[in-house]
């Protein structure tokens, strides 16, 4: 895997952690995998939250490598949407499209407002390869 395609699992990664963090989840270990091109962030239980915040966390990722225009590779998102897939398929498809919309806005508002937040994690992660946000505070910011 290129250095860029490293950078990109990482701002994956990150994207999921700080909407994850801005939904008042608990983000513990986030990883990043040089051997496979693959990314791993562990967030507390999202159950609780509204359906439309759970599709956001999902597809975090996907919105921020878009965000920030750091290209990742076709398989990163398939298990994003997958887990998108799931939560939406007792929907009707219309219902579940307009859900998904409202997830994938969702996840692009708050990766801009926490934009630094996804920058020093992305970071975080190229340098260490694997750290532990237990106590990470997203800055607060005016909306």
């Amino acid at each position: 895997m290129t250095d860029d395609g490293l950078r990109g699992v990482a701002y994956h990664e990150a994207g999921h952690a700080v909407v994850a963090l801005a939904l008042d989840l608990r983000v513990a270990r986030v990883e990043i995998f040089h051997e496979n091109n693959s990314g791993e962030t562990d967030a507390e239980n999202a159950d609780h939250l509204p359906l439309e915040d759970r599709i956001a966390i999902c597809v975090a990722g996907i919105q921020a490598n878009k965000m920030f225009k750091v290209p990742i590779h076709g398989r990163a998102a398939f298990l994003d949407r997958y887990s998108v897939r799931e939560l939406i398929s007792d929907m009707a498809k219309t219902e579940g499209d307009v859900l998904c919309d409202k997830g994938h806005q969702r996840a692009r508002d708050l990766l801009k407002v926490h934009a630094h937040s996804v920058h020093d994690i992305a970071e975080r992660l190229l340098t260490y390869r694997k750290i532990d946000l237990t106590g990470y505070v997203l800055p607060v910011t005016a909306r």
